[in-house]
Formats: C-alpha cells, structure tokens, sequence
C-alpha cells in the first residue's frame, strides 16, 4: 500500500480509526485535521468489473480509466466475466498485491459478501458501484431501480392504453435486474388492470437465451404486444428475433447502450430504453475512493435516478 506509507501521522490515525469501527459501519469518513496532501500518483486501486461482454460496463471502465488518469491515479482492472467466486479470486489477488483500495461492481448480492469481509480483514476500504452486497462497503453508488421499474411501468402503461399481454425478459441472479422488474410489475398491478404480464423468463444474461426465450414468447402468445427486458443485450436479442419474425411487437430495454438509442431513432419496434448513467457512476466511484484514502468525507450511498429514452427525445441522445 503506497499510498499509506505516505500518509501523515494524523491521516494514519484517521484511517486506523475507520478500520476500527469498520468500513462499512459509518456513514462516512470524516477528513482528519491539518492533514498533509499526498501524492495521488502513489495510490492504486484494484477494479472488479461485472463483465467485459456488456457495452455498459464497458462504459463503466473507460469512465473510471479516464477518471484515474485525470487523478493521476493508478488502476489495475480485471473481469469477472459474471462468475461470483471468479470475483471473489480477484479481490484476494487485490489484497495480496497491497493495493490502497478495492472497486468492485458485484457479480451477486450474497456472492460478494466475502469480497468485502476479506478486504475488511485487511484493512483495505473496498466501495461497491450498481448492485449491493448482503454486507455493508465503505460506500455504494448505483441507480434507483425503484424508479426505474416504476418508468417501465409508466411506459408501458402510455405505450399500450387501451391494455394489451406484455411479456418480461427477467435477469434473476442480479439483484438491480429483479428489482426493475418489480417495480415494474408492482406498478402495472397498481395502475393498469388492463395490461396482463403473461409470461417472464431468466435470460442468466445470456443473449443467445434471450433469444430463444422470445422466440418461445411469440410461438405461446399470438397477441403479444410488448416485451421488456432487464437489460439492452437481452433487448436486442428479443429486437432482432421479432423484427426477423415480421412482427410489430414493441421492446422496452434498460440501459441506455449507443445501441439502444440508435435503434429507437430508427422509429422501429424498439420503442424506448430506461438509461443509466455509467459514465458518471464510474466516475464518482473513483473520485469517492480517492476522497477516503485521503480523509474525506463520502456518501454510505447515493443512487442515481434513471430516465427514459424514446422517439421524442431521443435526437438529443444520438452520438
């Protein structure tokens, strides 16, 4: 750990005194002070991924990158490929290389939970960004699912208001993912009587199965009128299987990808996309685990709220 070897005597008893309480006991790390400044370019963090195979998190990881050379900030990245105990490896490998901090964007609620007791364990504050953990990290950033699911709903709601089937491609091992499709559903049940949810299938985020499960949608249910899904991938799977289907069912996805909004300009079936702010996110992660290697106070949590994309707006979001 660089970075703590650098650190003034009062910064170390700042720090030590968060460990004691541990990190995710307090609401914040209050800065310590009459502190001397350190040199950024001495801390490093170790970075977690969710996934490489999903353009968000590759949103995610270029706007950490482009946050941690604007800090001077080193950052070593690794992915885990959506495999808890592949995450789990990787934490560790964070802790023996004595990095000053750990980011992880969770693979699972329950499965990271060990990530965090390790780190806790060796005194590293580890931050989590998007889905929480069943234990608590120094501090958390993500999107308000609530809100969003509750957009879907709104959606879908203006999309279909004389009632109609609607179908949902659900992402169940991920909690964000369950939680929009809740949100969604609590509303329907709420507000739309005439809107029936007949079916929803686990796409385990892989896109050949959401493909398979829309075709299976449209093979059980010839007066489908609408699908939403979890996630822009699953999104597009079900996009390509209807428009090659020659069917005019609209999609609802969640995300907010470049190819979410390219789609939804086209006037397709694609109709809208519940976005996310990765770009920020990422950034903020970086900025917060900075500001608490140096003292200073971070949000326990922040959640962003989500928007909604669709053809009225859209023109503003296109590259």
């Amino acid at each position: 750990m660089k970075f703590k070897k650098v650190l003034s005597g009062a910064m170390t008893f700042a720090l030590a005194a968060a460990m004691l309480t541990g990190f995710g006991g307090s609401t914040a790390v209050m800065a310590a002070e009459n502190t001397e400044e350190a040199d950024l370019s001495d801390i490093t963090i170790g970075i977690s991924i969710f996934t490489r195979t999903h353009v968000f998190y590759n949103r995610v990881e270029e706007a950490m990158q482009q946050k941690c050379d604007e800090l001077g900030v080193e950052a070593i990245f690794m992915d885990a490929d959506t495999d808890s105990e592949k995450q789990l490896s990787q934490v560790q490998d964070f802790i023996t290389q004595e990095v000053d901090a750990i980011v992880i964007c969770p693979v699972s609620t329950a499965g990271s939970k060990r990530c965090l007791e390790l780190a806790d364990e060796a005194g590293i504050p580890l931050l989590t960004a998007f889905t929480k953990s069943d234990a608590e990290s120094l501090c958390h950033l993500g999107t308000d699912e609530n809100v969003g699911g509750k957009l879907a709903g709104e959606f879908i709601e203006k999309t279909l208001p004389d009632g109609g089937q609607l179908a949902i491609i659900t992402y169940d091992d991920v909690e964000n993912c369950v939680l929009r499709a809740e949100g969604c559903k609590e509303y329907l049940t709420e507000k739309c009587p005439d809107i029936e949810v007949v079916d929803e299938q686990n796409y385990q985020g892989d896109a050949e199965k959401a493909s398979a499960i829309t075709q299976d949608f449209l093979l059980k249910y010839p007066d489908l009128d609408m699908i939403f899904a979890v996630g822009d991938p699953a999104a597009m799977s079900a996009y390509t299987i209807i428009n090659g289907a020659g069917k005019e069912i609209k999609v609802l996805g969640y995300d907010g990808n470049p190819e979410a909004i390219n789609e939804i300009a086209k006037g397709g079936n694609w109709v809208a996309d519940i976005a996310q702010d990765p770009e920020g996110i990422g950034a903020a992660m970086i900025e917060c685990a900075v500001k608490a290697l140096k003292g200073e106070e971070i949000p326990k949590e922040n959640y962003i709220e989500p928007y909604v994309i669709d053809g009225e707006n859209v023109e503003q979001y296109l590259d």
